[in-house]
């Protein structure tokens, strides 16, 4: 896989790049994510925030997480589309949905998180 991954949100009106950081690809049943996606669950793919840039028209939410530290999530603010999430916890790593991704097929998620948040209606059946 390469270092550096590129992505956009669907109009095209923000774009980014950023290196991958040593970390898991996750897939994330919080409430938040799935309130800030609309779906069930968010994949996430962690970049190293020194190397991260971003472009084009966005707008940030921020947040408390469940320890009561900020967190912040960023959308294209012409079409909507989430792009990244950031938490004071972690300031070395900047999050990416993977369907942000301009090559989508890098993400292999290697672990599941907040799984007794998931809703029953997005696990399979046989989880």
């Amino acid at each position: 896989m390469t270092d550096t991954l590129t992505g956009g949100c669907k109009c095209g009106a923000t774009t980014y790049s950023g290196s991958l950081a040593q970390g898991p690809m996750f897939r994330c049943h919080c409430r938040d994510c799935q309130q800030l996606t609309g779906t069930g669950h968010s994949e996430m793919v962690p970049l190293e925030a020194a190397t991260f840039t971003i472009t084009g028209l966005r707008r940030e939410y921020q947040m408390t997480d469940g320890s009561g530290q900020p967190t912040w999530s960023s959308f294209c603010s012409q079409c909507g589309s989430p792009l990244t999430r950031k938490s004071q916890r972690m300031q070395h790593m900047v999050y990416v949905h993977a369907a942000s991704l301009d090559d989508p097929t890098l993400y292999v998620p290697a672990r599941t998180i907040y799984r007794d948040s998931a809703q029953p209606w997005d696990l399979p059946k046989d989880s």
